[in-house]
């Protein structure tokens, strides 16, 4: 596919990035040099500079060593947003480990199957989730487990405090069948490990497992080559709109443990020497204020559906954020009534990207200057996107013309832990990554998505996009969030169901919705049933589960009928 996108890229976007052997450390040890007296992270109010972060790294990683692990080893990780994220991944960068991010609230046999696939040397995890590891201390080739408390970064008093009032008022005092070693004894370790290991650009950085829906997730085996290219790549994009990126400070509400959140904030605005204000539970919204409203925060990065809460929230709609500038919606394109009251309340429009974590995870990017359009933005440079039919053929198509979507650039994957098959199924010889993604490019050259082909609804033959309808039905001002799926139907294969959550105490009925759908609609395309319920179920990331909504309300037969 021609690069139309290049005549509308920014001045000063270059259309490659420069590819060298720069590893997350070395990017890491010239940050810590050049924003040394800069504030790197803060939580609970204690911040640490960048000096700070490169000595406790320093301790923290040779205490690491101690337990053994070195070149090529793998770490898990299973904490929530908080000072002892960063300092843990970059001191298993700084021993050449790769790490191996686990998500705290899966259950034990999820957490069980990572570390099943993974074989981390040691782990590392918060208390409040040590329970879920009874069992695992020396199986699967662990060694060890490290435990950190939520504290443990903070001055003896305040510390002493927290332990306190979490051990007698809040309960938490875990039952473990396992003797751990202590995060904090690392934390404070006397000696600093300064000579960091020799590692190369080829060495993997992460085993990041996809969010899957179905069946068991994928370990994407990202490189350090990948991770610094895509850092490159967003930075490329910001540096030709953001000025003094050293002073930026930055909310960071999504839990790093997903890839949007840790490449965006973790690592590009962090090694560009921004501040990052660490929320560790997103869904405490009252607290996520709070902090908004005392923090002269300039960057918020989010999904749409945290956007949606914020904007239904009273204490935040009644609040006031002048030194906000920038913001980036990841994981799913930002509906246009979630855009526009967003743009409506703070003056700005959330900047819509796209990726996935096999691509690290940036492959195309809005402007932030630009009007809301739907589109999920313009390449980044150094990458490549061919939309190809839905059929067998796959062969290319041109603009406006929908269908896969195709992305090759140096952000890629080397593929999937232990999972030639997969790896071989979504990797073609010559690089290009089949994304499952439903979509076009449009005349501008920006990427617009339509859904997942997995999603796809066929009805009589025909082609149904769940986004297209969605996008229809949140027109409504009595909605507030929407999924379409389908189900099996005789006379036409599949039908079209919607889930509607309405807004607050508004009321609509179903006929004013297909009323609505009628007029902007194709006939095959309208919801045939329509079922309201009070929430739809999320992901771990805060994505919509349509798997859970389907098993939950469409395991009984509707017989075309509505469900209450």
């Amino acid at each position: 596919m021609e690069k139309v996108w290049l005549n509308n890229y920014k001045a000063n976007i270059p259309a490659e990035i420069v590819q060298d052997d720069t590893t997350i450390i070395d990017l890491f040890e010239k940050a810590c040099k050049t924003y040394s007296n800069n504030r790197a992270v803060t939580c609970h109010n204690v911040s640490l500079t960048f000096r700070d972060v490169r000595d406790r790294v320093s301790r923290v990683a040779e205490g690491l060593a101690r337990l053994g692990v070195i070149r090529g080893d793998r770490v898990a990780i299973i904490l929530p947003n908080s000072i002892q994220y960063p300092i843990s991944v970059f001191a298993i960068h700084a021993l050449g480990a790769a790490v191996v991010n686990i998500n705290p609230l899966y259950t034990a046999a999820e957490i069980e199957f990572v570390v099943k696939d993974s074989s981390p040397k040691v782990i590392i995890t918060l208390d409040m989730f040590a329970e879920k590891l009874n069992g695992f201390h020396n199986k699967y080739g662990i060694e060890h487990i490290v435990l950190s408390k939520i504290a443990d970064p903070y001055p003896v008093f305040k510390r002493t405090l927290i332990g306190l009032i979490l051990r007698y008022i809040s309960k938490v005092k875990p039952k473990l069948n396992y003797t751990p070693k202590m995060w904090l004894d690392l934390y404070h370790n006397d000696n600093t490990l300064n000579d960091y290991a020799k590692i190369s650009y080829e060495d993997i950085a992460f085993i990041q497992y996809t969010g899957a829906t179905t069946g068991h997730p994928k370990g994407a085996m990202l490189l350090h080559r990948n991770i610094v290219s895509n850092i490159k790549q967003i930075f490329a994009v910001l540096d030709a709109q953001v000025a003094e990126m050293d002073k930026q400070i930055v909310i960071t509400a999504l839990p790093l443990y997903h890839i949007f959140s840790l490449t965006a904030n973790l690592y590009t605005f962090f090694l560009h020497g921004s501040e990052n204000v660490m929320i560790p539970n997103a869904k405490d919204i009252k607290s996520l204020i709070k902090t908004m409203n005392t923090t002269p925060f300039t960057i918020f990065n989010s999904l749409d559906t945290l956007y949606n809460t914020l904007l239904e929230t009273p204490l935040f709609m009644n609040s006031n954020h002048p030194t906000y500038k920038y913001g980036i919606c990841g994981g799913m394109a930002t509906r246009e009534s979630v855009a526009k009251n967003w743009q409506q309340h703070t003056g700005l429009y959330p900047t819509n990207c796209y990726g996935l974590t096999e691509s690290s995870p940036c492959v195309s990017m809005n402007y932030f200057d630009d009007e809301f359009s739907g589109a999920v933005g313009y390449p980044v440079p150094s990458t490549e996107i061919d939309i190809r039919s839905l059929d067998e053929e796959q062969k290319s198509l041109q603009i406006n013309e929908k269908g896969l979507i195709f992305i090759r650039g140096p952000q890629l994957m080397l593929g999937y832990w232990n999972n030639p098959e997969q790896t071989k199924k979504a990797l073609s010889e010559d690089g290009w990554f089949n994304t499952g993604d439903i979509g076009f490019i449009n005349e501008k050259g920006q990427l617009v998505i339509s859904g997942r082909e997995t999603e796809m609804v066929i009805v009589s033959g025909f082609n149904v996009y769940p986004a297209e309808v969605e996008q229809v039905v949140d027109m409504m001002p009595q909605v507030h969030e929407v999924a379409v799926v389908g189900y099996p139907a005789e006379e036409t294969g599949e039908s079209v169901h919607a889930f509607i959550v309405l807004s607050g105490n508004k009321l609509l009925t179903r006929d004013e919705i297909r009323a609505h759908c009628r007029k902007n609609l194709t006939k095959y395309k309208m919801p045939k049933t329509i079922t309201i319920v009070e929430e739809l179920p999320k992901t771990l990331v805060g994505k919509i589960d349509k798997k859970a909504l389907v098993a939950k309300y469409l395991a009984v037969n509707l017989k075309g009928g509505d469900s209450e």
